[in-house]
């Protein structure tokens, strides 16, 4: 994943002619890539029956030089594409000083230690301008000076330098003795500092205060950043954030991304924390001696990697499957070509592969995917969990790495034939489109069928997501019987979940599972499919629907003949149903079945009971196929299948009659429910 994230970055870096750009620029550049993603800042609230969208504001502390005065005001949204603008910083290990003059916590611009910092690092900082560096320090001394004040090596702000009607309940060790008596104590006065900041902000701050909040130092007017100093705060966090490492540390080795023998940092900070580790800092210290079991890269490539996280993180990650995810392309390009060669949307489109979307989109995204295989031939997709706004901790959910391009959009192609041969658009709108997704909601946990789902529930949830995923990409085998297990039960949840004007899609979703079951037989990702024995019947099926049906999904029913009988049972069910909802009955005659299972010693019991409920509901069987499907069913007590498997083809033989019903309507519109029957006898 590193080396995807490398090829990446060195593409972004090409494009925006790093290397051509002032020193400046180039600091600025990297700088931005640890500031933090302001997406986090909107959220959605449902107001009188309509969704309303909020974006948090900055909270700014301005200090003016001129009056020697400081107070705070509510600054600008905070929007994501303001990003770059505003620079808002996090800690990226528990004990980074507070140098940040943008952060999403105010506290450490209320204990702001820039100068500090700058005045003991002053010698070891590569300063653009050391002229220039040496006024930074004044001015930051000055600014010091003025606002601030250390005591037990703890800075505060002042609060005789805040506007009057803002001096109120502020926190300073001056006015309040839980924090004057702290101050020995820096883990005691920085738990009770908080609570005195939380009262602060509630009370006397509370007209500026936003559900979601960055704060923002402003000194007589302008952010550091934009200030007459940017360059050399700029320079300052360059150092901090990256380059220091590498200047920190004299021993030499290889690096593990370009091989060349090169110094090597320290330690490295990157923004994700992979593998869920709460360290940043996560490589070991690397030298020659110890290079078979650490890892490490040297600056141009570390520069390389970060630029690829930031750009994948923001520009190529997606919500698939309810997931977290980060599209990653294995791209082939020549380092000389103009070309564009990461479109983000392309990028992101590989996704729509797997997606229930309408069957004329997904041509599209097919061609347009198809133009770009000789660039794109393979991708990863990372699962993940994203930081919150207070956390940098990064976990993998799961990755399927090296995605063919071409076999998914074969297996996708092949999808939408079955869509279209069947009609199942047409008839069932979104919901029926074969894909990825819409065989996970058919075998996998949802709201629908477990509801009471807690968040360690969804933890496992989506680890099984995955694992599945990468069964249907990387092409390994499912077994039939899991996937028959899986969906029953599913199928049964849902039938006790959902209201009965909420089935009308449930009841066909046994069909859809068949079809995805030819489906995954067609690219031989199918096995343990019961094979029987041949049998000689007398009675012979003349049904031309029911014929095509067991031919079309050969390897399951030919010669299966108790899965045959089963199916026919399932249709017989399906009519008296039919019969039953005419006389608004809402529980149907399904409901009456143990829909967990069917043992096959009760399966004779359950054929009396369904010929005795046609002989009330006055549905007469045509004889021909009668006769089969009582030859079918002789000696099932004694057979192998498995209780869900009987549960599995009679639903199945009950949808199939459902489809043949919709089928009809489609086709006849202006024929009652009474000529749509008799046609499907």
């Amino acid at each position: 994943m590193i080396p995807l994230y490398q090829a990446i970055g060195k593409i972004v870096l090409t494009k925006e002619n790093f290397n051509s750009l002032p020193e400046k620029d180039k600091k600025l550049f990297i700088v931005k890539q640890y500031c933090n993603e302001l997406d986090n800042y909107q959220w959605s609230k449902k107001v009188n029956d309509k969704v309303e969208t909020y974006i948090g504001r900055l909270l700014e502390l301005n200090l003016d030089t001129n009056k020697k005065e400081c107070y705070f005001t509510q600054g600008t949204e905070l929007s994501p594409e303001k990003k770059d603008e505003l620079l808002v910083f996090t800690n990226y290990a528990p004990h980074d000083p507070s140098i940040y003059a943008s952060h999403i916590s105010l506290k450490p611009l209320l204990q702001f230690g820039l100068y500090q910092y700058v005045n003991n690092n002053f010698k070891n900082i590569p300063w653009t301008d050391l002229t220039r560096g040496e006024k930074f320090l004044k001015f930051l001394q000055k600014i010091q000076e003025i606002f601030y004040r250390i005591e037990n090596e703890i800075i505060s702000l002042r609060y005789d330098k805040l506007k009057a009607e803002q001096q109120k309940d502020f926190p300073d060790p001056e006015n309040i003795p839980e924090l004057k008596n702290n101050l020995n104590n820096q883990s005691k006065y920085n738990k009770e500092f908080q609570k005195c900041l939380k009262k602060y902000l509630s009370s006397t701050l509370k007209e500026y205060v936003t559900e979601r909040q960055a704060y923002a130092l402003k000194i007589d007017g302008k952010f550091l950043h934009q200030g007459e100093y940017a360059d050399c705060y700029i320079d300052v966090l360059y150092y901090y954030l990256f380059e220091k490492h590498y200047l920190e540390n004299t021993k030499q080795g290889y690096c593990h991304i370009c091989g060349q023998d090169s110094t090597l940092p320290k330690d490295i900070a990157i923004k994700q924390k992979f593998f869920g580790t709460t360290n940043p800092l996560y490589f070991d210290k690397v030298d020659k001696s110890i290079t078979h079991n650490a890892f490490s890269m040297c600056e141009k490539c570390n520069q390389q990697v970060l630029i690829g996280i930031q750009y994948a993180s923001t520009k190529l990650r997606t919500t698939l499957l309810g997931l977290q995810t980060i599209v990653l392309p294995e791209i082939n390009f020549e380092a000389d070509n103009s070309e564009e060669l990461i479109d983000p949307q392309k990028i992101i489109m590989t996704t729509n592969l797997l997606r229930r979307i309408p069957i004329d989109q997904k041509r599209d995204d097919i061609y347009t995917l198809n133009t770009l295989i000789k660039k794109l031939k393979e991708f990863t997709l990372l699962f993940y969990n994203k930081p919150s706004p207070t956390s940098q901790e990064f976990i993998i959910n799961g990755m399927i790495k090296n995605i063919n391009l071409r076999e998914l959009i074969n297996k996708t192609e092949h999808l939408n034939i079955l869509i279209h041969d069947y009609k199942l658009g047409s008839l069932y709108g979104y919901q029926a489109l074969l894909s990825f997704e819409g065989l996970r909601y058919l075998i996998l946990p949802s709201k629908e069928s477990h509801p009471g789902l807690n968040q360690y529930d969804y933890t496992v949830l989506n680890k099984n997501i995955i694992s599945t995923l990468g069964t249907y990409i990387y092409k390994r085998k499912f077994q039939y019987y899991d996937l028959i297990c899986m969906f029953t039960d599913i199928f049964n949840r849902k039938n006790n979940n959902l209201e009965t004007e909420n089935k009308y899609f449930l009841n066909i979703t046994p069909f859809l599972m068949t079809v995805y079951l030819d489906h995954l037989l067609k690219f031989n990702q199918l096995e343990g499919v019961h094979i029987m024995e041949k049998r000689n019947l007398i009675a012979a099926l003349q049904d031309e629907k029911i014929t095509a049906y067991f031919n079309t999904h050969s390897q399951i029913y030919e010669n299966n003949f108790y899965a045959q009988g089963l199916f026919i049972l399932g249709m017989y069910i399906a009519a008296i149903e039919s019969e039953q909802r005419k006389k608004n009955i809402k529980s149907t005659l399904i409901n009456r079945l143990n829909l967990r299972g069917i043992p096959v010693q009760k399966v004779k019991s359950l054929m009396a009971m369904v010929d005795e409920m046609g002989k009330v509901w006055d549905i007469f069987y045509d004889s021909v196929t009668e006769n089969y499907y009582r030859e079918c069913m002789q000696g099932i007590e004694k057979s192998s299948l498995s209780p869900e498997e009987i549960v599995f083809h009679i639903l199945c033989g009950r949808a199939y009659s459902n489809y043949l019903g919709a089928i009809y309507k489609q086709e006849h519109p202006d024929k009652t429910e009474k000529n749509q029957e008799e046609q499907n006898d």
